[in-house]
């Protein structure tokens, strides 16, 4: 029970560290995210073979004597030990129990086998003690640069790493630094044993294991077994073996040097760019800044308050005084001139529906999607206002974070940035402004200027009437007075005062009025402007640099559980 409890244990983390891998792609250094993916591709090729068969490797320098440790072990000599260095040029496989060994050989690259019978002196003929491949490998100081690859290479290939080292190497610094210290973490699976601990005194042997003991600790092998072991004498074998037969018999070796692995590649990720720190979404308040940065860089306030010039230029073609009405034909409707408010979003736009009528169907959201407005391309400090709000955002979206997730963060929040200009543009060019929006009291005003208009007219015709009759010595008609005022005044005379009079009166209303309802548009279009520049603003850069939160977020608790610290 406890085995498939490790097993899942082991997939649950190795999938978690693939996700990590993954979530990390340009963010991490390319070397610590292969060395993640090579850790998981041996994994899988470890987990397709023999699970029957422990794999124990031999590793050490020069001189420690790892051949004649490994002959000691399994009672025969399949690998030579002499004087001349270097021996063992090629992996010497030491095999117990052949069955299902070969295909795991063939991936180890261990083409000199020896297979042992089982009652050798290796388990002294214990059944249970289960299959063990014994690799005697070659020097890892060797001067041979081959011989130093393989050696390398099957640091992450065996199930059970044994560092044999002797009491003139085994405080050497490059061994430790360069091959002990990288598998700090792999306690469970790794042996230090002290070889020829014969040639040390009988009074000094505790010490030097003690010290030997202290230097790994030193490089992260916490509670690594320190034997010392002669394969001369044959002292302290029976103890070294009893242990790997035990690690063995467990079957627990490969679960335990792979989750190790995993656990190290997991900790080289968060070493490298580690999630944690970052906030866990962009706060609203330096989204709102950044919509008030690209709502300048969107020339808000110059087409809010177009819209309230062109509703006031409007309104004055229909409540103007008639007679200076010709006069608009001379400035033109300050929308038109942006030419915002003419497709399909004008919201009853002569093109709209000119477009509706030609296109029927075809005149939908595509017309808005190719629209453009004639406003001046956003000037330097508008740009640069535009760029600083993004690198604002970025900063604040990504403080407490490490270097390479505040890179990360940067270049998303700025990953949009070529296209914000089209898009901004399409924030007005696509936006319901109502341009094409009218007044209920339009037709009213109109009417009665159109009145006052008639009345001015008829009062001069009356009076141009009977100054022509006078002029051609016709008697003109009574002229109609009215007395009711301080002095009396033809009625013609009264007409024309009185339209020209009420004109100007409704004109001066209108003008009034159009004032406030076009304040009241322009408030409307900077509303709605200031709200699609929000929705653009967070469609292009909160968005994306939000889901990045929330993918450092995950990442991070990836890691946990990868390096079996979730909590």
């Amino acid at each position: 029970m406890s085995r498939r409890r490790d097993a899942v244990g082991l997939s649950e983390r190795a999938a978690a560290l693939e996700r990590a891998a993954r979530s990390l792609a340009q963010i991490a250094p390319d070397p610590v995210l292969d060395r993640a993916h090579e850790v998981l591709g041996r994994l899988e090729d470890r987990r397709a073979l023999s699970a029957e068969h422990t794999v124990v490797g031999f590793f050490g320098a020069t001189g420690s004597g790892k051949s004649s440790l490994v002959n000691a072990l399994v009672g025969r000599e399949i690998t030579r030990a002499a004087v001349r260095r270097p021996t063992t040029a090629v992996p010497v496989a030491a095999v117990l129990g052949e069955e299902g060994s070969d295909a795991l050989l063939d991936w180890l690259g261990v083409a000199d086998r020896h297979v042992l019978d089982g009652s050798g002196a290796l388990t002294d003929g214990d059944p249970a003690a289960g299959g063990m491949i014994l690799l005697d490998l070659p020097d890892l100081d060797s001067v041979e640069r081959g011989n130093r690859e393989i050696a390398e290479r099957m640091t992450g290939l065996v199930d059970v790493i044994v560092w044999v080292t002797d009491p003139q190497k085994y405080a050497d610094d490059v061994l430790h630094h360069d091959f002990v210290a990288p598998f700090a973490g792999h306690d469970a699976v790794t042996f230090a044993v002290l070889n020829q601990i014969d040639l040390v005194r009988e009074g000094e042997r505790d010490a030097v294991l003690a010290s030997l003991g202290s230097l790994l600790r030193r490089d992260g092998l916490e509670r690594a077994p320190v034997v010392g072991v002669s394969a001369q004498t044959g002292e302290g074998l029976e103890t070294l073996r009893a242990q790997l037969v035990e690690i063995a018999r467990g079957h627990e070796a490969i679960t335990l040097r792979r989750r190790a692995d995993v656990r190290e590649a997991a900790l080289g990720l968060r070493e490298a760019a580690d999630p944690a720190g970052l906030p866990s979404a962009v706060r609203p308040a330096d989204a709102a800044a950044l919509a008030a940065d690209l709502a300048v860089a969107a020339r808000i306030e110059p087409v809010a308050r177009a819209v309230g010039a062109s509703y006031r230029y409007r309104a004055a073609g229909h409540v103007g005084w008639p007679v200076l009405r010709w006069m608009r034909r001379f400035r033109a409707d300050p929308l038109v001139r942006l030419r915002i408010g003419q497709g399909a979003g004008a919201g009853g736009g002569t093109s709209g529906a000119r477009s509706g009528r030609a296109g029927g169907r075809g005149a939908d959201a595509s017309d808005e999607a190719l629209a453009r407005t004639s406003l001046p391309r956003a000037d330097a400090a508008a740009r640069a206002q535009a760029s600083a709000g993004l690198r604002r955002l970025a900063d604040a979206s990504s403080r407490g974070g490490t270097d390479p997730w505040r890179a990360a963060v940067r270049r998303t929040a700025r990953s949009h940035e070529e296209d914000l200009p089209d898009a901004l543009d399409q924030v007005v060019a696509g936006a319901d402004l109502r341009a094409r929006s009218t007044g209920w009291w339009w037709p009213v005003l109109g009417v009665l200027q159109w009145l006052a208009l008639a009345t001015w007219v008829i009062g001069l015709g009356w009076l141009a009437l009977n100054a022509g009759l006078a002029f051609l010595g016709i008697p003109p008609p009574p002229m109609p007075m009215i007395e009711d005022l301080w002095i009396p005044i033809p009625l013609p005379t009264a007409m024309i005062v009185l339209g020209v009079a009420v004109g100007i009166l409704l004109a001066v209303a209108g003008s009034g009025i159009a004032a406030a309802v076009g304040a009241w548009h322009r408030g409307r279009a900077r509303r709605v402007l200031r709200a699609r520049v929000r929705a653009t603003a967070q469609e292009l850069v909160v968005d994306p640099v939000d889901d990045l939160l929330s993918r450092a977020s995950a990442t991070g608790a990836d890691l946990d559980v990868a390096c079996g610290t979730r909590r």
